[in-house]
């Protein structure tokens, strides 16, 4: 069935961010390798939905992040390396979080990113979501992490693109935890086709060891890290 009015969709897309576990929005390596297919899937998805995407955004976590990640690089570093892998791309690079004075909640990030693009592209309706992975959805059961009332309005006012990870089942969790049953229509588990392994962890292991990254990350990311030798495990005087 089609739909004649078209509901609009933007996306949202936090990079470094860990949600205080080992998982996050794109984490910090992650966010120019992955995110852009995951992207893609989920826009080929609500396309399929007769929905309109009329465009998105990764957002690098705010350097006062660095409290809960004491191996999160600079904010400038990370967001030049969201820019380059974004480059010539309908998904864009978002400035917001790195301009305010502290880390911001996902939510409050959220309704600034919805607000912001409601503005630029003229449509007072427009429904900013989340794009995440099953780990992070998992992560609302951790206890003290998120608050309730924040998962509520994520959930109710924004809605989540879910990628399917190994060792997760987002539709049982969705069955058992009570505000994602709750909102569950919102929730939607987006299929992968293709297996994809490649993780912040391994990249910035194999960056650490003069490995190469090409084919796993865009070639100008692979450069700028080499440039600057981030991630990389020796001390200046060896390098």
């Amino acid at each position: 069935m089609t739909i004649a009015s078209p509901r609009k969709i933007f996306f949202i897309c936090r990079t470094g961010q860990k949600a205080r576990l080992e998982q996050g929005w794109g984490r910090q390596g992650k966010a120019v390798v992955s995110t852009q297919s995951t992207g893609e899937l989920a826009r080929d998805f609500l396309l399929q939905q007769s929905l309109n995407v009329i465009g998105g955004v990764m957002s690098p976590v705010h350097n006062d992040y660095k409290r809960y990640k004491k191996t999160l690089i600079d904010y400038e570093e990370r967001r030049a390396m969201v820019e380059l892998a974004t480059q010539n791309t309908w998904i864009k690079c978002s400035s917001w979080e790195g301009q305010q004075s502290t880390w911001t909640p996902t939510r409050q990030t959220l309704e600034a990113l919805q607000e912001e693009a409601r503005l630029k592209y003229k449509e007072p309706n427009l429904v900013a979501k989340l794009v995440c992975g099953a780990d992070l959805l998992e992560s609302f059961n951790v206890p003290g992490l998120w608050k309730w009332d924040d998962i509520d309005k994520i959930l109710g006012n924004h809605g989540l693109l879910v990628n399917r990870r190994d060792g997760c089942n987002p539709d049982k969790f969705i069955f058992k935890h009570d505000l994602c049953f709750k909102h569950q229509k919102n929730i939607s588990i987006v299929y992968n086709p293709v297996n994809n392994d490649v993780s912040s962890t391994v990249l910035r292991t194999m960056a650490s060891r003069d490995c190469s990254l090409r084919f796993l990350t865009p070639d100008a990311v692979c450069d700028y890290i080499t440039e600057r030798k981030l991630y990389c495990s020796r001390s200046d005087s060896e390098q």
